[in-house]
């Protein structure tokens, strides 16, 4: 079968930091850690296993940043290579073991696609596991079963959705009702870690809420505040104009894309002042009650410091890695709650009610039918047009670029 196959080593990785700058195509191409190759079709591991044909797969930040070595090397004992990349995606099961009973052959599907203990079938599941959080599972460093890897993708045992096939432990098969597009289906991941940080720290009725991005997980986090129905005034900082129009598509009371509107806006907040410092950047008594970073930089966090008011509550969303000289004077000065997120939850709380992530994700689909969800995907490519749905991802000025997705 045809997939799109990582294949980290250190001399390629030297090779990109060096040149990479001034020959991009040493991040994806001929000399990349990334090709287009045939690979062997995976076999069902045993009779608890489903055999899927992706339909479509989706470009993930987090595929970025490895392509690109953006990742933090202190999670390189999760990961192992080579791999088919690819954790989102809808697909169409092909085979099922003799045990499975969740899904049947011809059923359509999306995937959570977490390697954890139940997927590892260890009898004895891990402190995490046992309480619902099985995307910070204790045994993703490698078990007896399955190398290292917390994620479908980058675990060289499981290829990913980037290919035309793949299998996954029936636990991780989520089925999908008819009134579901693909194309809505193919986003469920990324939308549900945007519902899963909104739901670790939901806003209030009335309050003045920051979402920090113009990315896919800003807009997941969007969508969940409006999906859940919390009445309160969003808004959006984002770096380009397109983005700013596709926040006001999704909800957003007020989409901004200069840091100078910025402070007009928490300016304009009751008893919220500027205060000019000796040295360094201005800062800000009052701000927003919530702010949810979903990009994770210096800049980013920075803002997000800065401009929360008085015990107010920053979500870090975003995969930040080291940052260097980041302030964090006003986490102690104004009792900031800082929460960071992972992924999702198979024991989330909502409304009296214990509920995966995901399936709830599904059930607000379908109370919201004409929440425009299908108008985040902006671009769709072959496996053969890899390099390009990666150029896409990268270069979105040019190419207006926010949910790119491989049809297969």
């Amino acid at each position: 079968m045809k997939a799109i196959v990582y294949d980290f080593t250190i001399p390629k990785y030297l090779a990109a930091k060096a040149l990479g700058k001034h020959f991009p195509s040493m991040y994806y191409g001929k000399p990349s850690a990334l090709s287009l190759k045939n690979v062997e079709e995976p076999k069902l591991p045993n009779e608890s296993w489903v055999k899927v044909k992706p339909v479509l797969s989706g470009v993930c930040g987090s595929d970025i940043g490895a392509i690109f070595y953006k990742t933090s090397p202190s999670l390189t004992p999760f990961n192992s290579f080579p791999s088919v990349l690819g954790h989102e995606l809808v697909g169409v099961v092909t085979e099922v073991g003799g045990n499975v009973k969740k899904v049947e052959v011809g059923q359509r599907i999306t995937v959570d696609p977490y390697i954890n203990c139940e997927v590892r079938e260890r009898k004895n599941l891990c402190p995490a596991c046992r309480q619902g959080m099985h995307c910070l599972c204790r045994y993703k460093a490698g078990s007896d079963k399955f190398g290292p890897g917390m994620i479908l993708g980058f675990c060289k045992d499981f290829p990913g959705g980037w290919g035309e096939s793949l299998v996954i432990h029936e636990s991780m098969a989520i089925p999908i009702s008819d009134t579901v597009s693909n194309t809505v289906a193919a986003m469920s991941e990324p939308l549900s870690v945007g519902l899963h940080a909104v739901l670790r720290q939901p806003p209030k009725r009335g309050q003045h809420v920051l979402v920090i991005g113009g990315g896919m997980i800003a807009y997941a986090v969007i969508a969940a505040i409006r999906l859940l129905e919390i009445d309160c005034h969003v808004t959006q900082l984002s770096l380009l104009p397109y983005q700013k129009e596709m926040g006001i598509k999704m909800g957003v009371n007020e989409g901004l894309i200069s840091r100078k509107d910025l402070e007009d806006t928490i300016l304009n907040m009751p008893e919220t002042s500027k205060q000019k410092p000796l040295l360094g950047r201005d800062v800000f008594i009052g701000g927003f009650d919530s702010i949810y970073d979903c990009i994770g930089s210096k800049e980013s966090l920075g803002d997000s410091l800065i401009m929360a008011r008085e015990r107010g509550k920053v979500t870090l969303v975003g995969c930040a890695g080291e940052i260097k000289s980041l302030d964090w004077s006003f986490v102690w000065a104004n009792e900031l709650s800082i929460l960071g997120t992972h992924a999702y939850s198979k024991k989330e709380y909502w409304q009296g009610e214990t509920i995966s992530t995901q399936e709830l994700l599904l059930d607000l689909i379908q109370q919201h039918q004409d929440y425009p969800l299908e108008q985040l995907v902006t671009h769709e490519y072959s496996l053969q047009q890899y390099r390009e749905a990666i150029v896409a991802n990268v270069d979105r000025a040019n190419y207006r670029s926010i949910k790119t997705l491989f049809h297969i």
